[in-house]
């Protein structure tokens, strides 16, 4: 059950993503499932489109979202390889994959904190995309393009 504070808390992250301009986000509440979740499509600097799916656990916000690049799939490298097959790579800035969807490495768990607002997670997804841009015009791994991002933002 989701008490009236998460509530709260939602309804303050719907207000913050339309504030800082990330209006193709938005917090959606899954009735069959009983649970919130984000989602929107991110358009990147060359134009293309990527799905990104956050999943909000049940003790949001004390611990950290997943957040999932849904469309396309498999996302492919540079080399044509999926990125998913990797599973988590510093390198790549990623997590263990999820129904062959990447998941964005946002936030370690050990430095999150309840104070992480979600808009600041789907800007770090647009972060990485920008940097996956590159590496797809490159070869480069991310982890040339984006540091470790600590406490970034």
């Amino acid at each position: 059950m989701w008490s009236t504070e998460l509530q709260q808390r939602i309804s303050l992250e719907r207000a913050l993503l339309k504030q800082n301009t990330l209006d193709q986000f938005e917090i959606y509440w899954d009735q069959a499932e009983s649970r919130y979740y984000g989602y929107g499509v991110a358009t990147t600097n060359s134009g293309r489109k990527y799905t990104l799916y956050l999943f909000i656990p049940s003790n949001f916000p004390y611990a950290r979202p997943s957040l999932y690049i849904t469309d396309p799939r498999p996302l492919l490298m540079h080399n044509g390889q999926s990125l998913a097959s990797l599973g988590t790579s510093h390198a790549m800035h990623t997590l263990s994959p999820t129904n062959g969807c990447v998941q964005i490495c946002h936030w370690r768990d050990e430095r999150w904190h309840s104070s992480v607002l979600l808009y600041k997670v789907f800007l770090k997804g647009l972060l990485w995309l920008e940097a996956f841009e590159q590496h797809l015009a490159t070869g480069e791994p991310l982890s040339q393009f984006v540091s470790t991002m600590v406490g970034a933002l």
